[in-house]
């Protein structure tokens, strides 16, 4: 009886379910890395989620979708090291994340060839 309550719980829709955007959905230069950090006292430590997310959604709208399903057991999404502990989750912080740096080797001017020693 549980199994069948379980399976029917996960096969009904949620209006508060996250699902992944569609590749190429919002245009990267339409979009912005979201930092959001979580508690729960279930949960040892802090849980910071980072995501990119619409320009069009404030920092504390975008991390409120996510501990919408941080709070829902029918949510499918993992975070948090895909924890399963679902329901107590309140949002501690939620901002803009700073302008991402790129990686790899920075582009410097040629360094001027060493001179070379006189000989006597």
């Amino acid at each position: 009886m549980f199994h069948l309550l379980l399976a029917l719980l996960f096969a009904l829709p949620s209006p508060l379910a996250q699902e992944a955007p569609a590749k190429g959905e919002t245009p990267p230069d339409e979009t912005y890395t979201v930092e959001c950090t979580f508690h729960n006292p279930a949960y040892m430590g802090p849980c910071t989620v980072q995501e990119k997310v619409s320009q069009k959604l404030s920092p504390r709208d975008a991390c409120t979708g996510i501990l919408s399903c941080l709070n829902d057991a029918r949510c499918l999404k993992t975070y948090c090291n895909a924890t399963t502990v679902r329901g107590g989750w309140t949002l501690v912080k939620a901002e803009r994340q700073k302008a991402e740096v790129p990686s790899g080797p920075m582009n410097r001017p040629a360094a001027s060839p060493a001179p070379t020693p006189a000989r006597s």
